[in-house]
């Protein structure tokens, strides 16, 4: 064999040779599938009031003590729910729930908010130190644990997804007495 010809066979070997890894299929790309839930949480840079630890009179003619904590979801599809506990251990029933439609951001304009009047009877009204908690759930809660939801997989199937929920706690001491 001469050098020309070898030469000619590696030339033909090397033009050839990529042709076989191409793919010689036609894929067709599917869509990703749904991102998975992401935990919302609770902006405490924007809590009011600021404190952990709140001290107030419980006189009748005391100011309204008002409550808010600012929320954020990842997921900016997702409606929130929050909850406001006041002495869970002792009345683990809520004192206020309600939603918090998708704003299409993370940060949501509309925060949890609870407000208390003294003028009113409640738990506050009494004496001593007071726990109250905010929950906030991307998802269904039952006795304060978040439900799994069902999601649609692209191939028709379906999928317990967990959905999560996030507290935060002010101690509230209320001292007897007008406030004027």
């Amino acid at each position: 064999m001469t050098a020309g010809r070898v030469a000619g066979l590696l030339l033909g070997g090397a033009l050839l040779l990529p042709a076989c890894l191409l793919s010689q299929e036609d894929h067709i790309i599917q869509p990703l599938p749904p991102a998975a839930n992401q935990p919302p949480r609770i902006l405490e840079s924007l809590l009011r009031p600021p404190s952990r630890f709140v001290t107030v009179r419980n006189g009748l003619d005391c100011p309204n003590l008002a409550f808010s904590a600012a929320v954020s979801d990842p997921d900016v599809g997702d409606a929130l729910i929050y909850n406001f506990y006041v002495d869970p251990d002792l009345f683990p029933a809520f004192v206020k729930q309600a939603p918090i439609a998708p704003s299409g951001q993370a940060d949501r304009a509309d925060p949890a908010t609870y407000e208390v009047s003294f003028a009113t009877p409640g738990p506050l009204q009494q004496p001593g130190e007071h726990v109250v908690e905010v929950l906030v759930s991307d998802g269904a809660l039952v006795n304060r644990d978040p439900q799994p939801r069902k999601v649609t997989l692209l191939d028709g199937g379906t999928l317990l997804e967990p959905t999560y929920a996030v507290t935060y706690a002010w101690t509230v001491t209320a001292v007897a007495g007008p406030c004027q």
